[in-house]
């Protein structure tokens, strides 16, 4: 679904004058229509790690504490990291994640490694102790930008045409639209916000794969192992 198709399908439920245009209306109520359904999706897309507003960034090490610009490694609207995603793909290491507390008690103490450690400071990448040119650095992260514009290229935050196309759930962004818009206009929202919230929680309670809890405080990530497949073979 794209801007324009949306904000028609509010309208018509709305009983109010369909537009035949979004982008570039001069007119006032067009243009709250717009405003408000950048506020939902900004909001929505704020509201959760959406596997659709998720994406991998890799980045090739340099000889030198400061690793440069989040924004540069992560180049499509960082907002941030996934949890426990951050590994040295040259090494097969995963990048131990410092908070501030941490990093100064590191930089005491003068850590060689093997593991490097990592924090986003000023909004640059840094690391101790400082790594080997060359090596690869992967992780996951959440981006603020859940527009997509028609080349199927350019993500954004806010539109600039009507057939820019929603990365979110379209029925959720549209029953946001419907409360946000109710309660501009003075209107009683409550049901239909009570009934936004309920679309939120079970589309995020489904969104992309799930693991099984872990109640434990141990790590349930890979190990060094002899992998054997399950099935039949032949023994020597």
């Amino acid at each position: 679904m794209t801007m324009l198709t949306i904000i028609q399908n509010h309208c018509r439920r709305t009983n109010i004058t369909v537009p035949p245009t979004v982008a570039g209306s001069t007119d006032p109520q067009v243009l709250q229509l717009q405003a408000l359904l950048e506020e939902e999706g900004i909001a929505l897309a704020d509201r959760g790690d959406w596997q659709e507003l998720t994406f991998e960034a890799t980045h090739t090490t340099l000889a030198q504490e400061n690793q440069g610009a989040i924004n540069t490694i992560a180049s499509n609207g960082f907002d941030h990291f996934k949890q426990d995603t951050f590994w040295d793909r040259t090494l097969r290491l995963p990048i131990v994640v410092l908070d501030g507390q941490e990093w100064a008690a590191s930089k005491a103490i003068a850590n060689t490694g093997p593991t490097y450690q990592a924090r986003v400071r000023g909004n640059r990448l840094i690391s101790t102790p400082i790594p080997s040119a060359g090596n690869t650095w992967a992780f996951e992260y959440v981006s603020r930008n859940w527009i997509l514009g028609a080349d199927g290229v350019t993500y954004k935050q806010y539109f600039t045409l009507d057939t820019d196309t929603l990365l979110l759930p379209e029925h959720i962004l549209l029953a946001g639209l419907r409360w946000r818009w109710k309660k501009e206009k003075g209107f009683d929202y409550s049901e239909d916000f009570s009934d936004y919230e309920h679309l939120v929680s079970k589309a995020l309670g489904h969104n992309g794969l799930k693991k099984r809890m872990n109640m434990g405080d141990e790590y349930s990530g890979p190990r060094p192992a002899v992998m054997v497949p399950q099935g039949n073979w032949s023994i020597p």
